[in-house]
């Protein structure tokens, strides 16, 4: 009995030994197979590819390189092939969902008669947000493509759901923000403009929320403006027309409307408070006007101009917070679920 247990003990190490040199090999291999891959050499890295994939058969990453290496190089089929089953592998990843919906979306693009409702394409995305619902890039994927396909209502459904399920993802509050001002609704893409952009390290992201929070902000500033029947906006429209009508717009900055909103607006009883207790926790910490001014710059450069000289101190000092503390909430905000 002690001989075959340590003939066991001697074969297990053996073959765990192999394993690892097995591994070592194959991830050398690979390596090189994807540096190829990036320069263009997409048979000699498939083929590296598949040697390490040969050596580690169980590989997920092997695998998924392969099948993201032969979309790359224009072969939607075969990257298919070694996609597909790797959505039912228990290490699969947001990138494999949107890698496969890719490939449906070209290998229709070919055909004589495509599918118009695109349905292969969406479905993958949609199993993978099945299998990872916290993954805010599969809405942002599956919103966007709804968007190319002309239907507006399902794509704001779908990337609302993605604020909800993934409130620290910021894209989909920009394209939220984007419908939102669209159809109207000027209090919306404010705000969820402004959370996109108190979250986002993104430049293009910044610059095009800025623009945003100040079209629809100023909309919403405007003593016409009266919202929706909803709460939140009646609540509002309150403060705004009894406690802060007669607040300046100082230096285009919105500063002295904003303090006025965030002194005499009870914000906690709605969902969209984690936005505006990040504006409290700025006014607290003498950052408000450095933050409204930087929303500034990005849409009247003389004005910021106008205001910097004499602030450069604490615009300074507000954008070394700022980098280090982007907005972060465990409170999912929901337009439709106002309480």
């Amino acid at each position: 009995m002690r001989l075959g247990l340590a003939c066991c003990f001697l074969l297990l190490t053996q073959l765990t030994f192999s394993q690892t040199e097995n591994g070592k090999d194959a991830y050398s291999i690979g390596v090189k197979g994807i540096k190829l891959i990036d320069e263009g050499q997409f048979e000699e890295g498939i083929k590296l590819l598949k040697q390490a994939r040969n050596l580690e058969p169980h590989d997920y990453d092997y695998a998924f390189e392969i099948g993201k290496a032969y979309l790359k190089s224009g072969n939607p089929k075969k990257a298919e092939k070694y996609l597909f089953e790797l959505q039912y592998n228990k290490n699969s990843q947001a990138d494999l969902y949107i890698a496969l919906a890719n490939c449906y979306l070209e290998l229709e693009e070919v055909k004589k008669t495509p599918d118009s409702e695109r349905k292969k394409e969406l479905d993958a995305l949609r199993y993978g947000i099945l299998k990872l619902p916290s993954e805010g890039i599969l809405y942002l994927e599956l919103g966007k493509r709804k968007l190319t396909m002309e239907e507006s209502v399902d794509a704001l459904a779908v990337f609302e759901t993605g604020i909800q399920k993934a409130p620290n993802f910021a894209e989909n509050y920009f394209w939220a923000a984007k419908l939102m001002k669209a159809t109207g609704n000027q209090l919306w893409a404010w705000f969820y403009a402004e959370l996109c952009y108190n979250m986002t390290d993104d430049l293009d992201l910044l610059r095009s929320s800025a623009m945003l929070i100040s079209a629809s902000s100023n909309a919403v500033f405007e003593l016409e403006w009266n919202g929706n029947p909803e709460k939140l906006d009646q609540s509002l429209n309150i403060v705004f027309s009894e406690k802060c009508s007669n607040s300046a717009n100082e230096s285009d900055l919105q500063l002295e409307k904003r303090k006025c909103l965030l002194e005499n607006w009870n914000y906690t009883g709605f969902s969209i408070s984690p936005l505006f207790q990040r504006l409290v926790e700025l006014k607290n910490l003498g950052f408000l006007e450095a933050y409204l001014a930087t929303i500034l710059q990005e849409n009247d450069k003389d004005a910021f101009l106008k205001w910097l000289p004499p602030h450069v101190k604490t615009f300074e000092e507000y954008r070394t917070w700022r980098y280090w503390n982007p907005m972060r909430t465990a409170k999912a905000v929901s337009r439709l679920n106002i309480y």
